[in-house]
């Protein structure tokens, strides 16, 4: 599993840059960059009570629509590392991208 480094603060699964989730989304199919991938896992903090009920991890599944990124491998990641960033105020997982991201 890809080692992940999350930088949406504002995420509610966000915990010391780690993910609280065991399995992520990376979305949008005919993505050529980064920024036009994001993370669907993304959920505002603001609306949900608790940061993180699990322990955060810093190996995560990853599902991924990006099917252009050399990483994507029957829609699994296969990079070694995985870094997402987005705004630190991100409202919407369109806020968010997957730094990762090589266009085939």
């Amino acid at each position: 599993m890809p080692s992940l480094r999350c930088d949406v603060k504002n995420c509610s699964y966000n915990e010391e840059c780690h993910c609280c989730l065991s399995q992520i989304h990376i979305g949008h199919q005919g993505s050529n960059n980064p920024e036009a991938t994001n993370c669907e896992s993304f959920v505002e903090s603001e609306y949900v009570a608790s940061n993180c009920s699990m322990c955060a991890q810093s190996e995560v599944q990853i599902d991924c629509s990006a099917v252009n990124c050399v990483f994507n491998r029957q829609h699994n990641c296969y990079a070694v590392d995985v870094d997402i960033n987005g705004a630190s105020t991100a409202c919407h997982l369109e806020d968010t991208c997957c730094n990762t991201f090589i266009s085939r």
